[in-house]
């Protein structure tokens, strides 16, 4: 059965493409306040896309709120493209926005991938960020891939097992090794197949992290450009190492920050939470109680709200 569309959805004050280089073409759009200062999100996966959604995190009568899909996902072009397409070249991409929109700075809200990218950014360009919310860090260390891909199989065994049905001993060794090679294949069966196993692992995984049953889940032919661009980055860790994001930590110190992250979440480990803080001892850490990894959890989406509410105090 379908799903209802709702009455009226936030319109854009401004939408357009930026281009790049590299072949890319940028989807951004501005919601709210013009007149307000402005927030930017910073979508997940990589390779997600920006939901209409993250606009309930805000009050779009006093935020300007920027949305913009990173190269390769979501509405920019082309899509699920991975050339020219790497953490430095996302970096720039920001402040390629920032300098279209004419904005002095933003406040930055990522989550996941996006807080990485958040505190990539800020660590590059602090003088363009005055305020920080980052929701679930993510590192992109071997652990957590290590824990997602490999280990989390004993809190979700069943969707483990058909993740990997029909694979051998080696294949199931290394699973984001082999999901990349089918992402990469010349076959487009291959590659919807990779996509449907990692995209109804993830659900699977999220819906567990809630304490919810298996639900089901309908194949969009999108997930094969949006697990093609994360297999991409995260087989390569990010294009970055820890030790170059904790000296972008360290630059923040001049920027208010909040870290959130749930004491629940299965997908980045809350101790990314606490190795952020050695780092950067000037952020105020909020532990979700209870909280996992998505904004659909409503503590975390709550939680969301407040950090964003008490940041915009402070400007």
């Amino acid at each position: 059965m379908p799903k209802p569309i709702p009455l009226s959805l936030p319109l854009p004050f401004h939408e357009g493409y930026l281009p790049v280089g590299g072949g890319h073409r940028l989807y951004f759009a501005q919601y709210g306040n013009p007149n307000a200062p402005a927030s930017l999100v910073l979508h997940g996966g990589p390779g997600s896309g920006c939901k209409l959604s993250m606009l309930d995190w805000f009050d779009l009568s006093q935020d300007q709120v920027v949305l913009f899909d990173q190269r390769g996902a979501g509405r920019s072009l082309p899509a699920g493209a991975t050339d020219n397409n790497q953490t430095g070249d996302l970096i720039e991409d920001i402040e390629r926005l920032r300098m279209r929109l004419q904005l002095s700075s933003f406040l930055l809200v990522g989550g996941s991938w996006g807080a990485m990218l958040a505190l990539c950014y800020a660590g590059r360009y602090p003088e363009a960020v005055h305020g920080l919310v980052m929701r679930g860090a993510f590192l992109a260390t071997r652990m957590e891939l290590d824990w997602f891909f490999q280990s989390l199989k004993a809190l979700v065994p069943a969707a483990w097992e058909r993740l990997t049905a029909g694979w051998n001993i080696l294949q199931k060794r290394n699973v984001l090794q082999t999901l990349t090679v089918m992402l990469q294949s010349v076959s487009s069966e291959e590659q919807q197949d990779a996509a449907r196993r990692w995209g109804e692992y993830e659900e699977a995984v999220l819906q567990a992290m809630m304490g919810n049953g298996p639900v089901p889940v309908d194949f969009d032919p999108r997930w094969v450009g949006k697990y093609r661009v994360q297999a991409h980055y995260i087989s390569n860790a990010c294009f970055t190492n820890t030790r170059s994001l904790f000296r972008c930590a360290r630059r923040t110190a001049a920027i208010p920050a909040i870290l959130l992250h749930g004491t629940h979440d299965w997908i980045c480990p809350p101790c990314n939470a606490l190795r952020l803080t050695r780092c950067m001892p000037h952020a105020d850490l909020r532990w979700i109680t209870r909280g996992t990894h998505t904004p659909s959890d409503p503590t975390v989406r709550e939680a969301l709200r407040k950090a964003i509410r008490d940041l915009r105090k402070t400007e």
